[in-house]
């Protein structure tokens, strides 16, 4: 059976390791390094007397919140248990014969499938060509699918896809009457990038986002949906009711309005994923992707697999992700890592010249 573990299994590093939580740098899971904006902490303390009701089903003043944030219309938006809920729900609304995904990709969307039976199509990215997507090489391949998945920045590669080039694919899609699900959730460095304002023009564009992993929030599973109203209401109808708690939905409304959270955070991110890009290019015996997310991925190129190398960094207290169990990935040769605090990334940095020296 296909592993479909995730990073970020702190306790099941606890257990393997014999360590305690706090001493665990974890570069598994790509979660905003700065942690829980001070502001959201102090209202979410504040607000536990929620727990003792039920969340609004409809989530309308998240929804708000969203639409005027990111100043696209109300009817436009659906929130999910974090975005990975909405492409289950996807899955099972659209009821697909064929669709197509890209590999090495975020392995949800497989998954989903899977368990509703659908047909997969793969798309293999080619590594002499940096495992970029080509627009040009899906294209022909649309010929008998209904949909198709694009992680953009792609997990866990890094690759990105600009805006013009996503238009190509876009129109193509609209015009064939596929659907496309642009998943966009590491795409916070670079909102200008996003297609979030473009669904009003193509109803057959699903848009995804996370609220969870820039905003340091992966426990409280918030993410959303942009598409056509009427894709949207299809979806509601078959969406579980209160699957977003109350503390997620006051998160979200917060959050967004937090902007020197959001501006710290996004140029600390930026700054220090080019360091700790700059600084493993320096290392021998691995290639480093150049990164367009807080996460890098790297090909070791030594002897050294990357089970062992997550194994004996796990020991230092230090968690990677091995990235053996992507499909379209050979095993053993790739490791993708966070990006955390300067501090935290010179530590990394040490303890793998340590291990591969």
């Amino acid at each position: 059976m296909f592993n479909y573990l995730h990073g970020g299994n702190l306790e099941k590093a606890m257990e393997r390791y014999g360590i305690s939580l706090n001493e665990i740098i974890d570069f598994s899971a790509n979660i905003n390094p700065l942690g829980i904006s001070p502001k959201i902490k102090e209202v979410l303390v504040k607000s536990t007397d929620q727990l003792s009701h039920y969340p609004d089903p409809e989530c309308k003043e998240a929804k708000k919140e969203i639409s005027g944030y990111f100043k696209i219309d109300y009817e436009n938006i659906l929130l999910g248990n974090g975005s990975t809920e909405l492409i289950y729900l996807i899955v099972q609304t659209l009821k697909s014969k064929k669709v197509l995904i890209p590999i090495p990709t975020f392995y949800e969307y497989e998954r989903a499938l899977n368990s509703n039976n659908v047909s997969i199509n793969f798309y293999k990215l080619k590594e002499k060509q940096e495992f970029l997507v080509s627009i040009d090489e899906i294209i022909p391949q649309l010929a008998g699918i209904d949909l198709v998945f694009l992680c953009n920045p792609n997990n866990p590669t890094g690759t990105f896809l600009h805006r013009k080039e996503i238009l190509i694919l876009v129109k193509e899609i609209q015009r064939r009457k596929i659907f496309l699900v642009l998943d966009e959730a590491f795409i916070d460095l670079y909102e200008e990038e996003s297609f979030i304002k473009e669904v009003k023009n193509y109803d057959h564009l699903i848009v995804l986002r996370s609220l969870t992993k820039f905003y340091g929030l992966p426990g409280l599973r918030i993410g959303f949906g942009v598409s056509s109203p009427k894709l949207i209401k299809k979806l509601e109808i078959q969406k579980i009711p209160w699957s977003v708690n109350s503390l997620a939905q006051i998160a979200v409304r917060e959050v967004l309005r937090d902007e020197k959270y959001i501006s710290k955070s996004r140029s600390f991110l930026l700054k220090e994923k080019e360091f700790l890009y700059r600084e493993l290019s320096n290392i021998e015996g691995w290639k480093v992707y150049k990164p367009s997310a807080n996460f890098i991925f790297i090909k070791l190129l030594g002897n050294i697999s990357s089970e062992i190398l997550q194994d004996q960094l796990g020991r230092r207290g230090i968690l990677i992700r091995d990235c053996s169990n992507f499909r379209g990935l050979e095993k053993g040769k790739f490791i993708r890592v966070a990006v955390r605090t300067h501090k935290e990334n010179i530590k990394l940095l040490q303890e793998l010249k340590r291990v591969l020296s």
